[in-house]
């Protein structure tokens, strides 16, 4: 049975606190051996972002990940090997076993797992394709007695690519699939995960939805009438998801222009800080930004922005800290001036409002 190491988890969470500025979750994680089934919305991101729901349990992860000795600081899982590394890397499909008898012998140990069905990420209105491994999972862990539960987890960014942008995390209840069939489980277990996941019908849809909730957390009381009840809410993936739900059966009314539209923000006087409150961001922690802007250049969509600038972030932020250390012995006034600074702009750095899809190109849409 694997589980992540306190390094792992400590590190995930650490550089996703700094990136993200709120990671809410909603919901209680069962308490048994459990199989969890995972949107995926923001690349390697949404495993170091899963941390903070699920704790030590391991995700399945791309051997790729693991392959160098500077990846495996910062990632670790259950490795399993998709048919493109068995070319890329030489990897003969014999060395290697499947990440179904992974997942089962991991659950059948005692263990939880988290799985991505999507395979890939995307930043689009609704998930990927399923795979069907999850169901073959379950329906052999059935077979075997094994005693334990599927839940799934929908995850929602206000920007993906967004630095102190907000997270949240919305758990669904635990349950059984009691269908014997794999169409039927597969089916059973679907149904589940699009009903915690971003599942809009189309593009307009989405931007609809997105423009309404962000609005309404950010600018209104964060409260939407929804169905007889008035809905309360300060969690933006909560109220995407009852909107969502609205949307569904053809009752999501607009009210007002803004609601059609992401809001900006017109407060005079933070149009004046945010530029001083990035440039104090920047004096405090130059290795670490320098180091993430340069890692972002191997980035090819926004799915994927996220993961190269942790990645970056992070080794640059060691020598942030080893500047800061010299700097306390030499100059050490000037050193704790310019710590205070840097944590000064990183406390109140300006949250960045989501960006509109558009059907030209769902994925890489304007990064910035």
């Amino acid at each position: 049975m694997k589980k992540l190491s306190v390094w792992h988890v400590g590190l995930a969470r650490l550089i996703t606190g700094f990136y993200f500025s709120k990671i809410h979750v909603i919901g209680e994680r069962a308490s048994k051996p459990t199989l969890y089934i995972a949107s995926h919305r923001n690349g390697a991101t949404d495993g170091q972002v899963y941390t903070w729901a699920i704790d030590k349990t391991p995700s399945l992860i791309s051997i790729q990940m693991l392959r160098k000795w500077f990846l495996r600081l910062i990632f670790d899982g259950i490795a399993v090997v998709r048919p493109q590394d068995t070319q890329r890397y030489k990897i003969s499909h014999d060395s290697v076993a499947s990440p179904i008898q992974l997942a089962i012998q991991q659950l059948s140990s005692g263990g939880s797992l988290c799985i991505m069905p999507e395979g890939s990420s995307e930043w689009r209105e609704k998930p990927e394709a399923y795979k069907q491994g999850m169901a073959h999972i379950v329906k052999q862990l059935k077979l075997n007695q094994i005693d334990f539960v599927v839940q799934s987890m929908g995850v929602f960014y206000t920007k993906p690519d967004g630095f102190r942008s907000q997270v949240s995390i919305i758990f669904g209840s635990a349950f059984m699939p009691q269908e014997s069939t794999v169409d039927g489980i597969f089916l059973e277990m679907s149904e589940r995960l699009n009903d915690v996941s971003v599942n809009c019908e189309n593009v307009q849809q989405f931007n609809q939805i997105q423009a309404m909730a962000w609005n309404h957390i950010k600018y209104l009381e964060p409260s939407i009438q929804l169905e007889s009840q008035q809905y309360q809410t300060q969690d933006y993936g909560e109220l995407f998801l009852a909107l969502q739900s609205k949307a569904k059966h053809n009752d999501l009314s607009v009210n007002s222009a803004m609601n059609l539209e992401i809001k900006k923000s017109v407060n005079p006087t933070r149009k004046i800080l945010n530029p001083m409150i990035k440039i104090l961001f920047f004096i405090g922690f130059s290795p670490t930004v320098l180091f993430a802007l340069l890692a972002q250049k191997g980035s090819d969509g926004r799915n994927n922005l996220t993961f190269f600038r942790l990645l970056g972030g992070f080794y640059g932020s060691i020598l942030t800290c080893i500047l800061w250390i010299v700097g306390l012995f030499i100059v050490p006034v000037y050193s704790i001036i310019i710590m205070l600074l840097g944590w000064i702009g990183w406390y109140f750095y300006p949250e960045p409002e989501p960006i509109a899809l558009t059907t030209r190109c769902l994925n890489k849409d304007t990064i910035d």
